[in-house]
């Protein structure tokens, strides 16, 4: 796991982005692999943000380096009261596969970091942080305009450092992981076939002010009167795909995870129904909700093993 790197305050950095795209009947060959130290491949979004968000995304607050990436939040939008960043990868149309990303998350309150993939206004998966609470993330599907949210508390404080986070998306179910350890397993959500909407993956990091919006999943953001809000937030500065076929791995999802015992934009997700009171529970009878493990050499034992299995 990388060392974060000294960050400007309320910053989002990103280094290691691991994406696994699949086809039910295709491999895309090889996957891919970026760098987040620079931003050819991707589109820094500018001049808009959702209507219920306290920012709107500018350029000014995407920052790359050799690092990695920084996204911070500002007071530079003309459209809104504060500004935030969000790149979206320029490859369109992507598919089933694993999706990760190493991040160190905002301890800022009402700052919201999202790792997504995302087909307008259709469907959306997406791992969020919050400064609300940096021991909690929010694991969530969105289909034609409803949610699935299930929180799932982390054996550490996700803005002191390093961790991966990834979601594998599946044609029958999703799995979703911390530092290479399933923590959840989803055979009862539905979304849009890949062959059907056109997919796209974005990270992003936004504000919500709004008083009218039950925010309590995340914290209602303040700029802090000397402008340098205590949060960081980072990303890991590669995105890589690797191959899979289909749901061909479903047992090995499900393996791994008896071994360890147990938002978006880009461009019309709105992110403001994350307030919903179902975010508190989910009684689906198909969830499978694991505990993550506290041993740092078995996280990393199985996020080699499932790299070399997938």
């Amino acid at each position: 796991m990388k060392t974060p790197f000294s960050l400007a305050s309320l910053g989002t950095l990103a280094t290691g982005l691991l994406m696994v795209a699949t086809s039910p009947t295709s491999v895309q060959a090889a996957g891919f692999y970026e760098s987040l130290d620079n931003h050819d491949n991707f589109i820094v979004a500018h001049g808009w943000g959702p209507d219920r968000w306290g920012c709107a995304f500018t350029r000014t607050q995407v920052h790359e380096s050799s690092g990695g990436t920084k996204i911070t939040i500002g007071k530079d939008s003309e459209l809104k009261p504060f500004s935030c960043g969000e790149l979206i990868y320029r490859r369109p149309n992507l598919g089933y596969g694993r999706y990760s990303i190493d991040m160190i998350a905002s301890n800022t309150l009402g700052q919201v970091t999202s790792f997504f993939l995302i087909a307008n206004e259709v469907s959306e998966i997406d791992i969020e942080l919050t400064g609300l609470n940096n021991r909690v993330g929010w694991m969530n599907v969105w289909h034609d305009r409803k949610q699935n949210p299930v929180s799932i508390d982390f054996p550490f404080d996700a803005s002191k450092g390093w961790h991966n986070y990834a979601f594998e998306w599946h044609p029958k179910y999703i799995a979703w992981f911390v530092d290479g350890q399933v923590v959840l397993n989803r055979s009862d959500i539905v979304t849009a076939r890949p062959e059907d909407a056109n997919y796209k993956l974005a990270i992003n990091s936004w504000t919500q002010v709004q008083p009218e919006l039950k925010i309590d999943w995340a914290g209602k953001f303040t700029y802090p009167k000397d402008g340098r809000p205590d949060g960081e937030e980072s990303f890991d500065d590669t995105l890589e795909t690797l191959p899979a076929v289909g749901d061909t791995n479903k047992d090995k999802v499900n393996n791994q995870q008896d071994q360890n015992g147990g938002s978006g934009s880009a461009k019309n997700s709105d992110g403001g129904g994350l307030e919903d009171e179902k975010k508190r529970k989910h009684s689906g009878a198909e969830e499978t909700k694991v505990v993550l493990g506290q041993s740092l050499s078995t996280m990393i034992a199985v996020a080699v093993a499932f790299t070399f299995l997938f």
